[in-house]
């Protein structure tokens, strides 16, 4: 395919993308740059953040073909964790623990109720009182940035960086202008938060990074129309593609080739992204920046391709009536085992980490690295809520319990895992699923009659979190989507929520 197939529904955005560069470029006399790569204090630190990133679709989680040599190459220099729980399924509760050390039923941004359609219901925000890995660089003389893509984030986080801006942009576009503003505020340390939402739905990846992918659909024989990649950037539907959260298994050989396009379009956004990624690393080369930054990328959860069409179909749980596509309604590793990788000053070169850890653990691993005073975490009402710094590089510890909760679309379910053996189960009722993830990683397989020792220790945590976080929070909050401004109502809209 020749001509690029999003062209129809991109072309007013990249007009308007086109006219922002050049209005930036233009400006670049008057905003000098006032880089000081050599200057004493701190290192730098960039996060690179990509929305629903799934750890499996990287190379260096096996992955073939060419999809992220940039941030293979990234890890092979750094610090690589390869068994990372997000806390969450879904972007908002996931990105906030990240950035505040704290799980979701702590920090409480999300939703909450017995019962979640995050379609109805608007999530909570962050209170402006939790500690934030921003406002803690702050404290430490961080000049401190977001630039983000997805709206959620500016719901308590963005609000938390000195200088925020959201823009729904390609990678490409979000990334210069962020080296943009790294260029004018390089003088000091500083903090600059980057979240690429490319694999987000819509999935539009730029022609380039797509033809590659379409190639090789057309070696397995399948050749989409422009009208079937355009319905396939969400999840299908209507007279050119089967939609792909109603299937019933067996799918037939339509469904079947349209999922197929769907994973070419995701495994091509992602593509794009590793490209910013690049040339962000290229970028603070030239500028000599790259001994004092710390860069650090991760994502906040993963994407459903029809893992376990199956299980949906027997739980039922989903109110909108689709199963097994996207994120925010299951708590299976498809969407909770991340990618999480971070090279430059103080972090361990070479080093592959294998334990199980969580991304509560990202604020205060970095804030040690950083060498900067310790990232502030409150007292652990229970076990598995409070991150800790994984700097220090010791054994394995195989008793750590990891939770992820905070569903966006049925009923309170949470994951508890310890080591290999992990748990779902609802706020109320009897667990749904043991998994051995040692043996069976792709969650196939229910243990709970052959593992009764595993099934008593996890349930018994399961209980635990119930008791140390009731109802996930405070309740929700009231009114509904129609009292959340029209303008964050619109950017979600963009990216398949609050229809």
């Amino acid at each position: 395919m020749s001509v690029d197939p999003f062209t129809p529904l991109t072309w007013r955005k990249r007009l308007a993308t086109i006219a922002r560069r050049r209005l930036l470029q233009a400006l670049l006399p008057v905003r000098p740059s006032r880089l000081r790569p050599r200057r004493s204090g701190p290192p730098n630190l960039l996060v690179l953040a990509v929305d629903t990133l799934r750890y499996d679709h990287l190379g260096l989680a096996g992955r073939t073909g060419a999809v992220t040599p940039a941030l293979d190459a990234l890890a092979a220099r750094g610090t690589f964790f390869a068994d990372v729980m997000a806390p969450a399924p879904w972007t908002l509760p996931s990105f906030t623990s990240s950035l505040t050390g704290v799980m979701p039923g702590l920090h409480g941004a999300g939703l909450h109720g017995v019962v979640r359609n995050m379609d109805t219901q608007p999530p909570r925000r962050l209170s402006a009182a939790v500690p934030t890995l921003a406002r803690h660089l702050a404290s430490q003389g961080y000049r401190t940035a977001a630039f983000y893509a997805n709206p959620f984030f500016a719901f308590g986080l963005a609000e938390s960086f000195q200088d925020h801006a959201y823009a729904n942009l390609p990678a490409a576009e979000l990334a210069f202008r962020a080296l943009e503003w790294i260029r004018r505020h390089g003088e000091r340390p500083f903090c600059c938060f980057v979240l690429f939402n490319d694999p987000h739905e819509p999935t539009l990846p730029p022609a380039r990074h797509l033809r590659p992918f379409l190639a090789e659909l057309a070696e397995r024989g399948v050749r989409p129309s422009g009208r079937q990649l355009r319905a396939l950037a969400r999840w299908g539907g209507g007279p050119h593609s089967p939609h792909l959260g109603r299937i019933s298994p067996p799918p037939s050989g339509e469904e079947e080739a349209a999922l197929v396009i769907k994973l070419a379009l995701y495994d091509a956004a992602v593509a794009a992204v590793d490209a910013s990624v690049d040339g962000v690393l290229r970028q603070l080369a030239r500028w000599d920046l790259e001994a004092g930054t710390l860069v650090t990328v991760y994502s906040d959860h993963g994407e459903e391709f029809l893992d376990h069409v199956a299980a949906a179909r027997l739980w039922n749980h989903d109110p909108r009536d689709l199963w097994a596509i996207g994120h925010g309604h299951s708590q299976f590793q498809e969407l909770l085992h991340v990618p999480w990788l971070a090279a430059g000053p103080g972090v361990p070169a070479g080093a592959w980490r294998t334990e199980p850890v969580s991304l509560c653990d990202m604020a205060p691993t970095l804030a040690d690295w950083l060498g900067v005073d310790p990232f502030p975490l409150p007292a652990a009402p229970g076990p598995g809520l409070v991150g800790r710094s994984l700097k220090p590089a010791g054994a394995e510890d195989g008793r750590r319990l990891l939770l992820a909760e905070q569903i966006a679309y049925g009923p309170d379910l949470v994951a508890v895992r310890r080591g290999r053996w992990k748990l779902i189960g609802p706020r109320q009722g009897d667990p749904l699923a043991l998994f051995d993830l040692a043996e069976d990683r792709r969650e196939l397989q229910d243990r709970r009659q052959e593992a009764p020792a595993a099934l008593v220790d996890l349930a018994a945590a399961l209980a635990a979190w119930r008791g140390a976080v009731p109802d996930s929070g405070t309740g929700p909050p009231p009114g509904g989507w129609q009292d959340v401004s029209e303008t964050v109502r619109r950017r979600l809209r963009e990216l398949g929520y609050a229809e």
